[in-house]
């Protein structure tokens, strides 16, 4: 879905936002994109109108199809007659100006966005000069199948279940549920660790994430090899090489959960190694 990221207020704005989510998993406590989101999206400018816009066209969800596009059109007339275009471009610069003084311009830009489409569509609909008709058109039956389309999820039957008790044993289950959680994944080491965490805080790059998965992946094979010199079981000897053929073997052109898995599963295999070195 080919348009202007720069120009796109909905799409900055969910980039602020998500930057905001990673530095607090990280541990700051005062992001620059808070500052920025505090500055520009205030209730008085055409950045905020604007995004009250996407936002109207991003949540609400209308089961009838004329429906759905009579709230389209309507959205796009308020667009044009509450938006002050002159100002909104002013704020825009000013806007990118700041993030580029903030952050890694192209490492900004390179963030996954769940919704892109949705969002790429609504800034061609709602700036549409009508210079391309199959673009326009694509554009706008994606918002209409946005907004009429709706995924049911089945509910789990032991949620349901438990939904239906009093608040008392629902606090005791979920009082449980957190000590079986601790429990589970205290064992974990710190290598795995640190692949959950730099996995959660993903949202703030991709690129990021293929580069940490990488050098992660380099750093077991740094591993088994320094350890398979110190290994007298010859199956173990036999199993340490078929996993640096493993290793090797993987390649991320792009980082998915299975790459974390797998990366999981070899510091597992890395720990029990040195636990048998000691031994």
């Amino acid at each position: 879905m080919k348009h202007s990221k720069f120009k796109n207020g909905g799409l900055l704005f969910e980039l602020l936002t998500r930057q905001i989510t990673s530095d607090a998993l990280n541990g700051s406590t005062s992001s620059p994109s808070t500052k920025i989101v505090k500055q520009y999206f205030k209730k008085d400018t055409e950045l905020f109108k604007e995004a009250k816009i996407f936002n109207v066209l991003q949540q609400t969800k209308i089961k009838n199809s004329e429906h759905a596009k009579h709230l389209i059109e309507t959205t796009i007339k308020s667009y044009n007659k509450t938006v002050n275009q002159t100002k909104l471009r002013k704020e825009k610069y000013e806007l990118i100006k700041t993030i580029k003084e903030s952050f890694e311009i192209d490492s900004f830009f390179k963030v996954r966005i769940p919704n892109y489409k949705i969002l790429a569509s609504i800034y061609n609909v709602l700036t549409e000069d009508y210079s391309d008709p199959k673009k326009s058109s694509k554009s706008y039956y994606t918002i209409l199948e946005h907004i009429s389309s709706f995924k049911k999820e089945k509910e789990d039957q032991t949620l349901v279940e438990l939904k239906k008790q009093n608040k008392d044993l629902r606090l005791l289950a979920y009082q449980i549920l957190v000590e079986k959680f601790n429990k589970k994944y205290n064992t974990l080491s710190s290598e795995q660790k640190k692949v959950l965490r730099e996995y959660i805080n993903s949202v703030s790059s991709t690129g990021t994430l293929k580069t940490f998965l990488e050098s992660q992946f380099k750093n077991v094979l740094f591993e088994l090899k320094k350890y398979y010199s110190s290994i007298d079981n010859k199956v173990v000897k036999i199993k340490i090489k078929e996993c640096v053929k493993l290793v090797n073997e993987t390649k991320i052109a792009k980082p998915k959960t299975a790459h974390v898995l797998k990366l999981m599963r070899f510091y597992q295999l890395v720990s029990e190694i040195k636990n048998v070195v000691k031994k």
